[in-house]
């Protein structure tokens, strides 16, 4: 039998809660990360193409700095990715591994997730932020929109998995 060294969920549920209330604390806004691979795209635009990237309003908002690539959310993002893999290392979890179910091809599987993240991301911008954004900052605040999103979130989870589950099977 494989020993179990996943964190508590209320440990890292608290451990999530003190991190955004740090955040709020600290930078004055929650947590977020999808903002900043808007803000990579539209440094590489910038790069490859300065007037076509000066033409697009979206993303001026990152653009019009001084130091785009300063940008605290770059740091966080950063961050979250050292930790998560601190944590995996440190708890013996870590692994490299292809997750698929028994019937589903290499090809299917690399599909739907790049599908899958393709979708998430693009309608994380239309939401103005991604789960972290407006679900957990958002709810933190009572925010409508936030409560809004989760519960949308969920419900296309369950419609999704009901379609997708067979590839798993």
């Amino acid at each position: 039998m494989e020993k179990n060294n996943f964190w508590s969920p209320y440990i890292a549920g608290i451990g999530l809660g003190l991190t955004l209330l740090a955040t709020f604390y600290i930078a004055g806004w929650g947590l977020g990360a999808s903002s900043a691979f808007s803000l990579l795209t539209g440094v590489g635009i910038k790069d490859i193409s300065p007037e076509y990237a000066s033409s697009l309003k979206y993303f001026s908002q990152y653009l019009n700095v001084e130091s785009p690539l300063m940008n605290w959310v770059l740091f966080e993002v950063g961050g979250l990715f050292i930790g998560a893999l601190a944590g995996a290392l440190l708890s013996g979890n870590f692994r490299l591994r292809f997750d698929k179910g028994e019937k589903m091809s290499p090809v299917t599987r690399g599909m739907t997730a790049f599908t899958g993240g393709i979708i998430i991301g693009f309608s994380s911008r239309l939401a103005r932020g991604c789960t972290s954004g407006v679900a957990l900052s958002g709810g933190a605040q009572m925010a409508v929109a936030g409560w809004i999103f989760v519960i949308a979130m969920f419900v296309s989870g369950f419609i999704a998995a009901a379609f997708l589950r067979r590839l798993w099977s």
